[in-house]
């Protein structure tokens, strides 16, 4: 059986780390607090919760490695008797609710994953929010085709950034599809289609 008191101490932590960051609180984001709440009372989302949880830091996890990191955060006996067939009950209904869990059977990576773990945005910027004087006086003494060369180069490596990591999250898109979202994702402006008469 599920610790009431292990799982809301989990819960309350899993509050305390997501909810207490944002700035207006219960304002900012008043659905991560119904669904909070609501996880108290209701042991199924709690186990659905830390299963993402310990699925989002973008690893496989064995099934058995799974439960032990679910059973961890929520008390043993959390998954009930039958604990492989709710863990794929849990696994089956957050796939339905759109979370994107894939399972591995390729030897040494085994296990459930997420396809899409979140991001997490670090504490430091990963660029220089002023211009490095050094580099700004670079630039000013280049010429204009210099410059607009540079500029297409860093377009292009975008866009083949882009591709590629759109043509890993969707395997089945055609080369058109493909090229259109890169386009998309790097300038920001949806795809000119042709109306046929």
């Amino acid at each position: 059986m599920m610790s009431e008191r292990r799982a809301n101490t989990w819960l309350a932590s899993w509050r305390r780390a997501r909810l207490d960051r944002l700035p207006d609180r219960r304002g900012d984001a008043p659905w991560l607090w119904i669904l909070t709440a609501r996880a108290e009372s209701d042991p199924s989302l709690a186990r659905r919760m830390a299963i993402v949880e310990v699925l989002a830091d973008g690893r496989p996890h064995p099934a058995s490695d799974l439960r032990a990191a679910v059973e961890e955060r929520l008390g043993e006996g959390c998954l009930g008797v039958q604990a492989e067939q709710t863990l794929e009950a849990d696994v089956a209904a957050l796939c339905s609710w759109s979370v994107r869990i894939e399972t591995s059977d390729t030897p040494g990576v085994e296990g459930y994953y997420l396809l899409d773990p979140p991001v997490v945005r670090p504490c430091q910027p990963l660029y220089q929010e002023e211009p490095n004087p050094l580099q700004a006086e670079i630039y000013r003494t280049w010429d204009g085709a210099r410059k607009m060369r540079r500029m297409f180069e860093m377009f292009e490596f975008a866009l083949r950034q882009v591709r590629t990591g759109t043509r890993l999250r969707h395997p089945d898109w055609s080369d058109e599809q493909v090229e259109a979202e890169a386009r998309r994702l790097v300038t920001g402006v949806e795809p000119v289609t042709e109306q046929r008469r």
